[in-house]
């Protein structure tokens, strides 16, 4: 048997010149995160990742507007509708009309829906943990360091080019 050089996890060696390799490294991480997390989760109930997130935002404090849950989902507006109309169609969620803004719908967990969230959370945090226990404390810290000084460096770039300039110049 011959040695086999081991496979880069994150498939950087093959990147384009106009490419950041800490983008690259994001995203390709961030899919595979949310790729284990979706695969736990559809095994469990047949959710995707947004009814999940919705699942966690219901069961950390019920009864949440549309917007209140879009906002702890961080996804796409429309995509929140779907997922909420889908949910309440199998019976996960239920809403009613906001007493105190009627164009506002306040969505909760129905017992099915606790019951499904229930099921997929022991695996969820075994993941979690998983995740976390990869890196010490310190580590945690400096990454989480590293990843805000990332995107402040994106987002100053983003500004400047949308101005008509560039920082990097």
């Amino acid at each position: 048997m011959g040695h086999q050089k081991p496979k880069e996890r994150l498939s950087l060696a093959d990147l384009p010149h106009s490419a950041s390799l800490l983008a690259v490294a994001a995203f390709r991480l961030s899919r595979r995160l949310k790729a284990s997390v979706t695969r736990i989760v559809s095994s469990n109930s047949g959710l995707g990742l947004a009814s999940w997130r919705v699942m966690v935002g219901l069961s950390e404090r019920d009864a949440q507007t549309q917007r209140e849950l879009f906002e702890f989902a961080r996804t796409e507006q429309a995509q929140m509708s779907r997922v909420l109309r889908d949910m309440e169609a199998k019976g996960l969620v239920v809403s009613k009309v906001s007493e105190t803004d009627r164009r506002a719908r306040i969505f909760s967990l129905t017992r099915l829906g606790r019951e499904e969230y229930q099921s997929a959370l022991p695996q969820v945090m075994a993941l979690s943990q998983a995740i976390d226990g990869a890196l010490s404390p310190q580590e945690q810290e400096q990454f989480i360091d590293m990843c805000e000084r990332i995107e402040a460096a994106a987002r100053h770039e983003e500004v400047e080019l949308l101005k008509g300039g560039s920082a990097a110049e």
